[in-house]
Order: structure tokens, then C-alpha cells, then sequence
């Protein structure tokens, strides 16, 4: 185990990053000035910053489209939308900025004594890489909705995305220690009466806040085909009985519908009955490839709170009106 620095070691880790940082002095005159090399200077800046002397935050702003936002309101009969301009070509730094506006829109509805309820994915990782808080809760809940996709996933599975935002968020966490889909219906109701299981499962019924993914069926995005659970022979079997994306593992169709009903009968996962009654169902995405599976949930109220890039919501307006004609 690394020793941590010195008292005195620390402090001068601290007047150096305050030459740097604040007065604006190059490495070159604070080597000069304290009588080590450039290098040295270089290093010890480094260490500031492991050692959380230096912390860097970086608030990157964003042009929201308020018309844009007011007519998917207006469309879905949503609570809110929050529609950023500009999609970077990058995925990756799309992601980013798709995490960034998440994590800020997810930021303003907490508070003490909230019960958060989350499932998986790249995009709500992203969300909560980006979520920075000034003070931790006392007594606040966060609840796994969703099972586990498996050993290939496990940055983005709800196990460690539940872990990680109770190390930010502080308070307890509710696990679902089990596999999101299971072989048979029968095993899905043996394991629901096992005790940690069923806490949990009682526990999604009293969520005050979801946030969410939107996965889709398309092989490039979906989370569950890249993650290696599920084959292509199953993907292909969610596309013929129409699903076009899914919320915490539930499947629908472009009109919103459930579907895949037999696929769904062995998973663990919450209850649509119960997702719907979380007041507030924030659902992060964005993508071309993305676009049937957000109208579908926006069609079937699997969310109420919109978060995406004004290009895709766009195009999700432009499928929803043509699809009126």
C-alpha cells in the first residue's frame, strides 16, 4: 500500500500548485523560484492532483433549444425535456456531452430522503462520470430496478452504477443480485421470494426518481447484444415481435406496447406497473440509432423527462408526425 505524503510534503504540494494555478507562474519560474528543475516541478503537480490537493473541475456549457424542448413537451405530454444543441461526431465525446447534460438534470431533483431507482448502461455511466456533488445525503436510497447482464459488463451493469452512485451520493444501496434473464418463468418466481431479493423488489415500488438508458434492438447500440448477453438469434427474436428498444430490460414496440412476452416472463427486472408509478422517469439518449427506441418510451410513458441533443430529437418529432399522416 502507497504511504501518503508527509504534512510537510503535502504543504509544499500545495504552494506549488498555488503558483501554478492561482498566481499563473510557468513550471519554469516556479522551478527557478524554488530552486528544483522543471521537471521536478512537473512531477510535483502531478502528485498534487493524485493526492486531491488539486482538484479540476471543468463546466462545460451548453445552448439548450428551448423550442425544440417546448414542442416535445408539448407532443408527449412530458414534465420536462432538456435538449442540448450540437452532436459531436466523436461517439465517445458524444457520450460525454449526452453524460454531462444527464448528470446536470439528474443534480437538480435530488434531495434528502429521496429513493433513486437506476438499471444499466453506457449512457448512464457516462451520466454519473459526470456527476459532481458538493456534499454527500444522510438518508438517501438508491435501488438496483434491473438484474445483472454479466461478466463482460461490468463498468456499465446495475450492480457497480448502484455502487457508484452511493460513493458519490452517499446513503444505501438495495442490490438485485441476480441475472436479468433467467431459463424459465418458475425461476423468476422462486428467486423473487428469496429475502434480499424481495427487499429489493419492494423497495423498487416506493422510488421517487429513475433515471435510465433507452436501449435499443439495433446490434451497434444495444447494450445487451455488445454486452455478449444476448445471442443474435435472441436480438433477432425481440426485432420479430416488433421491439424496437426496451426501459430496464422492458421491451416495446414503436407505438410504446409491450412485447416480447414470453422473453419478458423470465426476466428480473422491475414491473412496468411499478415503473409507472415513479413520479419522476428521467430517460437519457441519443443517436441515430436510438431514435425508434426514444419514441417508442416517450409513446408508452416509460418516461416523463427527456434528456438528448437537438438532432435527434428532431428526428424523433419528424418519425412521430409522419407516422400521423
Amino acid at each position: 500500500m502507497a504511504r501518503k505524503p508527509a504534512k510537510n510534503r503535502i504543504n509544499k504540494l500545495a504552494d506549488v500548485a498555488e503558483l501554478y494555478f492561482i498566481e499563473g507562474l510557468t513550471q519554469a519560474e516556479i522551478a527557478k523560484k524554488i530552486g528544483v528543475t522543471r521537471s521536478m516541478v512537473s512531477r510535483m503537480l502531478t502528485e498534487a492532483r493524485e493526492e486531491g490537493i488539486v482538484k479540476i473541475k471543468i463546466e462545460r456549457k451548453f445552448k439548450y433549444d428551448k423550442d425544440l424542448q417546448t414542442a416535445i413537451i408539448k407532443k408527449f405530454d412530458l414534465q420536462d425535456a432538456v435538449i442540448y444543441s450540437g452532436q459531436p461526431e466523436d461517439y465517445e465525446n458524444y457520450l460525454t456531452h449526452l453524460g454531462v447534460a444527464g448528470a446536470r438534470t439528474v443534480r437538480s431533483h435530488l434531495r434528502e430522503g429521496l429513493i433513486l431507482g437506476t438499471a444499466w448502461g453506457t449512457t448512464l455511466n457516462a451520466t454519473i462520470n459526470a456527476l459532481e456533488l458538493d456534499k454527500q445525503f444522510c438518508d438517501i436510497k438508491i435501488v438496483q430496478l434491473a438484474g445483472a447482464l454479466g461478466e463482460r459488463s461490468l463498468a456499465i451493469d446495475g450492480h457497480a452504477l448502484v455502487y457508484r452512485l452511493v460513493s458519490k451520493l452517499g446513503g444505501e444501496a438495495y442490490y438485485l443480485h441476480v441475472p436479468y434473464i433467467v431459463d424459465k418463468q418458475e425461476t423468476v418466481d422462486s428467486l423473487r421470494n428469496v429475502q434480499g431479493i424481495s427487499e429489493t423488489m419492494e423497495m423498487m415500488k416506493e422510488c421517487d426518481l429513475g433515471i435510465f438508458g433507452i436501449g435499443s434492438v439495433e446490434l451497434d447500440y444495444s447494450t445487451f447484444f455488445n454486452a455478449g448477453y444476448l445471442v443474435l438469434e435472441e436480438m433477432q427474436g425481440l426485432s420479430v415481435h416488433g421491439a424496437v428498444g426496451n426501459v430496464c430490460g422492458l421491451f416495446f414496440n414503436i407505438q410504446g406496447e409491450p412485447t416480447a412476452r414470453e422473453f419478458q416472463a423470465r426476466a428480473l427486472t422491475i414491473s412496468r406497473k411499478d415503473l409507472f408509478k415513479i413520479p419522476i422517469r428521467i430517460g437519457i439518449a441519443g443517436g441515430s440509432g436510438k431514435i425508434s427506441a426514444i419514441l417508442g418510451a416517450l409513446r408508452g410513458r416509460y418516461i416523463n423527462v427527456l434528456v438528448t441533443d437537438d438532432i435527434t430529437a428532431s428526428e424523433v418529432l419528424r418519425m412521430a408526425n409522419e407516422d400521423q399522416k
